[in-house]
């Protein structure tokens, strides 16, 4: 076996195996020998099948299939030993690698594509200032989201005329250039909330329409986008440019949300399991939820800004092209393409840059989440259920002897258990990193603490997006 690589660009090589019959015939005959061994074919008795017939049925399979794991393994062995730091996957070079005949060639020959990752050093420090804002939560806000819960909790009952908030069933059905109903145009049930028409001048044309009266419309301006458009008339987006008439829409049923009353039976809908038994109890539970909300909202937007300063303050030069290449190459979205990839290669070049700052943050300062971590992580969590479930039966005055700490071997179980489900795993690793990520950015920039509305938290991020 012979193993060259060659340089392609700064940050790009190919890598050239050749693979001689001495490189995997005699695991070739191995195998065949073994398939001999368990064959079982009639007119043979097991295991006395004629070589020559074996090799026949199998051979060329198998030969295949030895080659490709001699030199996939060939490459990966000479990565590791050369200690070359990849970026990304080896790439089957399709032009130098031309087609095999395993009956006649003696020497098999395979390219494949690399790119290094770049070195690069990430300075951080506490000259690098990072706004963390902090969302205050006000009276305001907590009878704002009271309100929201007891609307969401409450009951529709059916009215004769049509205000604001009310929810409208009815039929969108298509008009002619004439104003009159289409033959063969375009019927479709839908319902309309009057509280997401946009502004008054679109209410002002459904307020006041009782059962069996109509209103002429277009859909298209009445929505707030082209989803909600496409379900007012039950068409496709793609076919929404093509409808430019009017719709008729008559009123068929009108529905008011009566909110839910402030009452125990309330309290245990929102809050199952907590011991809220009035109104007091609720709004402070209202602003503790609020607060540790708006709390994961302001650590996530301080993160994402420390994260895009760290990024654009750290140069190093990326494989761009091999990028290109790999991103098609390897991506599972059937309906990525080479032009698309290309229009947001920027996005896909940042999240790169990132991976890689994050790499190496990781292995310089001991980012990285362990087995046990996650164990203690979950150990943890069910001891506070069960001193949750302790607090709450001794409230309500059972015995205090009922109690008792959670087994260690039982939290093992537990814990074992939870983390053989691989997503619930990666879940609560990503959780105990994001975590360890925080700490450390907090601890090494120089943060400047805001206090701010929840409005203009919104307009903060909205303002940063576009």
């Amino acid at each position: 076996m012979k193993i060259e690589q060659e340089k392609t660009g700064e940050l790009t090589a190919s890598i050239k195996i050749e693979l001689e019959p001495a490189d995997y015939q005699e695991k070739v005959d191995k195998q065949l020998k073994e398939y001999q061994r368990k064959a079982n074919m009639p007119g043979f008795r097991p295991g006395h099948v004629p070589f020559g017939l074996v090799k026949k049925m199998y051979g060329k399979s198998l030969l295949y299939e030895v080659v490709n794991k001699e030199y996939s393994e060939a490459l990966y062995k000479y990565i590791d030993e050369q200690k070359i730091n990849i970026l990304g996957a080896p790439l089957a070079n399709e032009e130098k690698n031309t087609p095999i005949d395993l009956d006649k060639d003696t020497i098999l020959t395979f390219w494949f594509d690399i790119a290094f990752a770049p070195e690069f050093t990430v300075d951080i420090t506490d000259k690098t200032q990072v706004n963390h804002y902090k969302i205050s939560v006000t009276d305001e806000t907590v009878e704002k989201y009271l309100a929201e819960m007891q609307k969401r909790h409450g009951t529709f009952e059916q009215v004769e005329m049509v205000d604001d908030n009310d929810m409208i069933s009815g039929e969108f059905a298509e008009l002619d250039e004439n104003g009159n109903l289409k033959e063969g145009g375009i019927k479709n049930d839908a319902f309309i909330y009057m509280e997401q028409l946009a502004d008054e001048e679109k209410r002002s044309k459904f307020r006041g329409l009782k059962a069996g009266e109509f209103v002429d419309v277009n859909p298209k301006e009445i929505a707030r986008n082209d989803f909600e458009a496409t379900y007012f008339i039950g068409k496709k987006k793609e076919e929404l440019e093509n409808i430019s008439s009017l719709f008729r829409f008559t009123v068929k049923l009108i529905n008011r949300n009566k909110n839910a009353e402030l009452n125990e039976e309330f309290y245990k809908k929102v809050y199952p399991g907590l011991p809220i038994e009035n109104i007091d109890q609720m709004k402070e539970q209202i602003r503790k939820d609020a607060i540790d909300s708006y709390q994961k909202e302001c650590e996530r937007k301080f993160v994402n800004d420390a994260t895009e300063i760290i990024r654009n303050n750290t140069q190093f030069d990326l494989p761009e092209a091999f990028l290109k290449r790999y991103i098609l190459e390897t991506q599972t979205d059937t309906k990525l393409t080479k032009e698309k990839i290309e229009e947001d290669f920027e996005q896909h070049r940042d999240v790169i840059k990132w991976q890689l700052i994050e790499n190496k943050i990781i292995k310089e300062h001991g980012l990285n989440v362990t087995a046990e971590e996650m164990r203690d992580f979950v150990k943890g969590y069910f001891r506070k259920v069960n001193e949750h479930e302790h607090e709450h039966t001794h409230e309500e005055g059972e015995a205090e002897a009922h109690h008792h700490e959670p087994d260690e071997n039982y939290l093992n179980q537990i814990a074992d258990n939870i983390l053989k489900n691989e997503e619930e795993a990666k879940r609560i690793s990503d959780k105990l990193f994001d975590d360890k990520l925080l700490a450390f950015l907090k601890s090494k920039l120089s943060v400047n603490y805001v206090d701010v509305s929840y409005d203009e938290f919104v307009k903060i991020i909205s303002t940063k997006k576009q």
